[in-house]
């Protein structure tokens, strides 16, 4: 054998121990992911694979007694509870979904990952997700996504979709979940995509909206290894978000008090003069009384004729009637507003000798007045609340935005 063939020989052992080392490593990486996944299917070297264990131990359970099937979880919703989700691997009506999108992940129980860590909430808070107006996807991602990655599968949506849409991440860093922006510097393995079901301007979603929320989860999905829940079921969405809508519909009241002259009309700065002692300012064309700690609007002081207010011509400014506006769902602890926007009405009723008449342009009473707030005001926010939406709140506000 001479030194070529023993050269020959060496350099394909060589290539065969490469070879060798490089599976090896494979496998390794590979198993340290799954592990990531289902690290309690890991507890010893000789368990069976993780994707058949699983399944043989719940059909072995439920051989020996059928009543021990665990209930599945349940969110609470704002109305009706949609029915159990299922697969949803048809094409939707208005939007057809892309064939080489992904299949539908498998659920995995939030105890079988680390990303569930009781170290850190579970789910987010109220305020940012909840369930009784918004759908949500639930994505837990084996590697961490940095927002502007996720807030990319936004991008190209239609305007109400964006305003609609809203992902949600866990920061690892503050133990706490926040609405991703553009402005988020951290990375995050857990995350939800939320479609509120319904807004003020432009009513409840429609199943093109939500084909749009299941390919951006299913684009997610594909773009990351993700363990996801089965996507929610689409008629009992869209039928929560006509049922939200109703309500919202019930709720949607707008106050008005009008203030008419009797003889001579208001100066604009007579009008001025009382808006800023009753300490209001300036906004928009119209006068604003706000929450002095939270900042909140309260009510509107607004030029009943049409002409918006400006400072600079409220010297020759003169009005015939003035209307004190309160938007009944977006006004915290409405009665107590209601009745000091009743009473600066009056100041400036007796101060500017005018009268306080309804849409009808019959003088408003006492009576009336009472009665106006415990039907308009009192009734209607005691319902939001019972239905778990605080007036003048996150949700509130979101809904009637």
């Amino acid at each position: 054998m001479n030194e070529l063939q023993i050269g020959v020989f060496a350099l394909g052992g060589v290539l065969i121990i490469g070879v060798l080392a490089y599976n090896k490593w494979q496998e390794i990486r590979h198993r340290k992911i799954a592990e990531r996944v289902f690290p309690s299917k890991f507890n010893t070297g000789a368990e069976a694979d993780v994707l058949f264990r699983r399944n043989a131990h719940a059909a072995s359970a439920a051989a020996e007694d059928p009543a021990r099937i665990a209930p599945e979880r349940q969110e609470p919703y704002l109305f009706a509870t949609p029915a159990a989700p299922e697969e949803d691997d048809r094409e939707d009506e208005d939007i057809e979904e892309d064939d080489d999108l992904i299949e539908d992940v498998a659920p995995v129980d939030a105890a079988d990952s680390d990303v569930a860590s009781s170290a850190f909430p579970a789910e987010p808070p109220r305020d940012l997700l909840w369930s009784g107006i918004d759908v949500i996807a639930t994505l837990e991602l084996v590697e961490s996504a940095q927002a502007g990655e996720m807030l990319a599968f936004l991008q190209d949506m239609p305007p109400r979709s964006q305003k609609l849409l809203r992902w949600v991440g866990l920061n690892e860093a503050h133990g706490e979940w926040e609405l991703l922006t553009p402005e988020c510097r951290a990375a995050y393995r857990r995350l939800r995509l939320g479609l509120q079901l319904t807004d003020r301007e432009s009513g409840p979603v429609g199943a093109g909206e939500f084909a749009l929320f299941t390919r951006i989860v299913r684009q997610a999905a594909k773009a990351h290894m993700v363990v996801a829940e089965p996507l929610p079921d689409r008629q009992a969405t869209l039928d929560q978000a006509q049922q939200l809508e109703q309500f919202c519909y019930e709720s949607d009241i707008q106050i008005g008090v009008n203030l008419v002259s009797r003889e001579s009309s208001f100066p604009g700065t007579k009008i001025r003069a009382l808006a800023e002692a009753a300490g209001m300012t300036l906004e928009n064309g119209a006068y604003a009384r706000r929450d002095e700690k939270t900042g909140a609007a309260l009510f509107l002081l607004q030029n009943a004729e049409g002409r918006a207010f400006v400072a600079d011509d409220l010297r020759a400014l003169r009005s015939n009637a003035l209307v004190f506006l309160l938007d009944v769902p977006v006004t915290p602890h409405g009665q107590y507003v209601y009745r000091q926007m009743i009473d600066t009405a009056k100041r400036f009723a007796d101060t500017l000798d005018g009268l306080l008449i309804d849409d009808r342009r019959q003088p408003l009473s006492e009576v009336q007045l009472a009665q106006i707030g415990q039907n308009y005001v009192v009734s209607p926010q005691k319902r939001m609340e019972e239905a778990g939406l605080t007036p003048g709140g996150t949700l509130a506000r979101r809904l009637f935005r």
